[in-house]
């Protein structure tokens, strides 16, 4: 199939492989919405079938007409009678205030987090080493970036340098002290989960070379994109980030340099599925 939209599919299959893939997508939908189209031989030439979404398929002498249930129409009967609808309206409005004044909580309806990307020397964190930082601390609408180039003894292998430009001259010239900077990015992450695209790579460079600076590193919530994206696209060839983007209507070129990574992965987190509510589960 064809994602020609974000969330809308279009194919040519048998009925058999269209019924397996609307009772795979009802499963695993969760609070979403799905609705899938097809042709059939009727007077308009296609049906269509919904799930938890307002509309339905009413069938009228063989055509599938769409209808929007009434579902206010038990609550306004029984309104009819007793206090009028002004006063009903106060009422609520001073309830759903009072609530609010309770429990200010519940207006900050997602959590703060951070965004995190490294680029290393190597794909060991028992050899190799952190060369560069990139993140964005989200809180509501204020967003804060922290970036570092971190400076280190030994040269930056070629394959490295032909991945992310870059070199062991610009650490020399431009690389931070490590310890310092690893400091800096403890104060800037505070206590938030730390959010990236196969996190757990990050995660282990970052407790290595806390210990091996001799600095404490606290257990941090972490959310990793790569498990949501899975889920939600089945059959992508593969899951390297550049190829994630395009799928989500991204176009972007990664150019494997931390900060420019983490700006990328922002732009995907608001079109994926799942990522407020795993948010909210572990901020």
């Amino acid at each position: 199939m064809q994602e020609i939209a974000v969330g809308v599919y279009v194919g040519n299959f048998n009925s058999r492989v269209r019924e397996e893939l609307w009772q795979h997508v009802r499963d695993n939908v969760q609070k979403g919405e799905a609705t899938i189209s097809y042709a059939v031989r009727n007077e308009i030439g296609y049906t269509f079938s919904s799930y938890q979404t307002k509309q339905e398929v009413f069938e009228l002498d063989g055509l599938p007409l769409v209808r929007y249930p009434l579902q206010q129409r038990k609550a306004e009967n029984e309104g009819r009678y007793g206090f009028s609808r002004a006063f009903r309206s106060h009422m609520r409005y001073k309830l759903e205030n009072k609530d609010n004044k309770l429990k200010p909580e519940q207006n900050n309806t997602i959590p703060a987090y951070v965004l995190i990307d490294l680029e290393t020397t190597g794909l060991s964190e028992e050899k190799d080493y952190i060369i560069e930082i990139g993140a964005l601390k989200v809180k509501g609408t204020r967003k804060e970036e922290f970036h570092r180039l971190l400076h280190v003894d030994e040269n930056v292998p070629n394959l490295i340098t032909e991945l992310t430009g870059i070199t062991t001259q610009m650490l020399a010239a431009d690389g931070c002290d490590r310890k310092k900077s690893l400091e800096d990015f403890a104060c800037f992450i505070e206590d938030m989960p730390l959010v990236g695209y196969n996190v757990k790579f990050d995660i282990k460079f970052l407790e290595k070379e806390f210990r091996r600076l001799g600095l404490d590193w606290k257990n941090k919530k972490c959310i990793d994109i790569l498990p949501l994206v899975k889920k939600e696209k089945l059959f992508l060839g593969n899951y390297k980030f550049s190829n994630v983007l395009s799928s989500y209507g991204i176009d972007a070129v990664v150019r494997h340099r931390a900060l420019e990574d983490v700006m990328l992965l922002a732009q995907l987190l608001p079109k994926l599925n799942g990522f407020e509510a795993e948010l909210k589960r572990k901020g």
